[in-house]
Formats: structure tokens, sequence, C-alpha cells
């Protein structure tokens, strides 16, 4: 029985998907924000909801346990993910695959013209507030490149497959696989 594992997985949408997809599939979503966890759909039998911290998470998993693990737009989110990589590597059957899409450093410029309308930016009447969240997302979404995620990868286990940038740079799209 295939065992997939989706990290920052919010209400649950893409496991249920998955396990109404695939027959006989375990699909294992894990989430701490309690908002999303309030919000979790219903999963069918076989599937389950962790609330667990990525920050320094301890999955109730075995060793070499999972097939396949996601994690689509949450490492951006994280101080440091090298204890959810190595959580990971660790659940992780040998030749598992870790698909990985996420934001990732791009020029200010590029982020500013695909989010607003820059004009508007430069704009001195454009109130403060509404700059300063422009500022506090794109330090955010600009946390990591994607030579940082295949460089963590690397040294956490994994051999990255194939990786390619998206969107003029702003996301990147990864799949490693565990030594």
């Amino acid at each position: 029985k295939p065992v997939v594992l989706d990290l920052g997985a919010g209400p649950g949408l893409f496991v249920k998907a998955l396990a109404e997809r695939t027959a006989g599939m375990q699909a294992i979503g894990v989430e701490c924000a309690p908002y999303m966890l309030e919000a979790a759909v219903e999963l069918p039998e076989g599937c389950e909801m962790i609330a667990e911290d990525l920050h320094e998470p301890h999955l109730p998993l075995a060793d070499n346990s999972v097939d396949a693990a996601m994690a689509s737009v949450v490492l951006h989110e994280m101080n440091q993910p090298l204890r959810t990589l190595q959580e990971v590597a660790r659940c992780l059957k040998p030749g598992g695959r870790f698909y990985i899409l996420d934001w990732v450093r791009a020029p200010l410029e590029v982020y500013i013209r695909a989010q607003t309308e820059e004009a508007r930016v430069f704009d001195g009447a454009t109130p403060v507030d509404e700059l300063e969240d422009l500022f506090v997302h794109f330090i955010e979404h600009n946390r990591f490149s994607r030579e940082d995620l295949i460089y963590m990868l690397n040294m956490c286990g994994f051999s990255v497959l194939h990786s390619r940038l998206m969107k003029e740079g702003r996301y990147a799209h990864i799949v490693a696989e565990k030594r």
C-alpha cells in the first residue's frame, strides 16, 4: 500500500483528492496552523492529518515507511527547513521521491511586476502599510534560492533528479530522491 506525505497540507484537500483518485493509497497530511486544522476536510479511511510543526517535526511514522513526499509552497515560510528535510529523509524509503514546488529568490523588480502595479509601488501616495506588506512578503518569498534548496537537499541525504525555475524565476520545481 503506497504511502504519500503532504507537508503543509492546509485543510487536507490534496490528501483527500489523492486518496480518492488512487485506490489503496495511504495519504498523510502534516499541518500546524490551527485555522487550517479547524477547516480540515473529512478524509477517506486510511488517510490522516497530523498536527505537527515542521520547524522541528517528530512524525509518528516508521523509518523508511513513506514512498513519496511533497512540499508545495511550504519551505519559503520557514526560517530553517533543515529539520523538515531531515525528517522527510528519515521517513522516506531509499529511492523514495520528494517533490518541492516553492517560491525562490528573484529580483525585486520581477517580484513587484508579478505582484502588483509597478507604478503604484513607486507612487508617493501609496500608503506605507501597503508598501510594508509588499516588502514583508518579498522577504518571505525570497528566502531561499533554488541552489540553496538543492544544497540543503544534498546535505540531508537526497540526490536531485530534476530542477527548474518557473514564472520568471520566482518558483522552483525540484524532484529529489532519497539516497
